[in-house]
């Protein structure tokens, strides 16, 4: 997954992706879970969840013809970074392990939310890490802060305001988080035949 990931950040060209990608490394982006108990609550699941996230709306991109200028930066930086904010934040991880009463780690739900980290969503804080080293246009900011459309506290600001690049983001996050990342039937692919 990393060699993919690698493949995805390397079309980045703006100024201060290397100290990005020293900040990754350091913060736990390329280890953090996705989630506590859902799609992708596993070591390095954050990395799979935006590789998937980034070529699916690539795929889409290309298959709809939705751009009229070429967005593949754009597209690739909000698909890796739009959950940016689950890694580290403050030195504070997002996830920590869920270890229960006896011990051991729950099966069920193997994360939980770090209570020493402050409720920032984590939107806002992709936005913050990001913007200490890429500067990200007004398009990028838009779609990361409504990339989970009116599924959150903030989401009432979007309605009626969504933009190409951000219901792009939200459709592709979805799709993953719900369809190719989680639990599917046997002989069932929610994948092939799309394009």
């Amino acid at each position: 997954m990393r060699k993919k990931f690698d493949e995805l950040f390397n079309i980045i060209e703006r100024e201060g992706k290397d100290k990005l990608l020293e900040y990754l490394e350091k913060n736990g982006y390329f280890t953090a879970p996705c989630s506590s108990q859902y799609h992708l609550a596993e070591e390095r699941g954050l990395l799979e969840h935006s590789v998937n996230v980034t070529n699916l709306m690539l795929d889409l991109a290309k298959f709809m013809n939705c751009f009229e200028t070429d967005m593949t930066e754009s597209i690739v930086i909000v698909g890796l970074f739009h959950d940016l904010g689950k890694s580290a934040y403050y030195n504070k991880p997002h996830y920590i392990e869920n270890i229960l009463k006896s011990g051991k780690k729950s099966e069920s739900k193997p994360y939980t939310s770090n209570k020493d980290r402050l409720n920032v969503p984590h939107e806002v804080a992709s936005i913050h890490i990001l913007s200490k080293f890429i500067q990200l246009t007004e398009e990028e900011t838009f779609a990361i802060l409504y990339h989970n459309g009116l599924y959150t506290s903030t989401g009432y600001g979007l309605k009626g305001n969504e933009r190409p690049l951000q219901t792009l983001l939200h459709f592709a996050d979805l799709w993953c988080s719900r369809f190719i990342e989680a639990e599917v039937e046997p002989n069932h692919s929610l994948t092939s035949g799309l394009f």
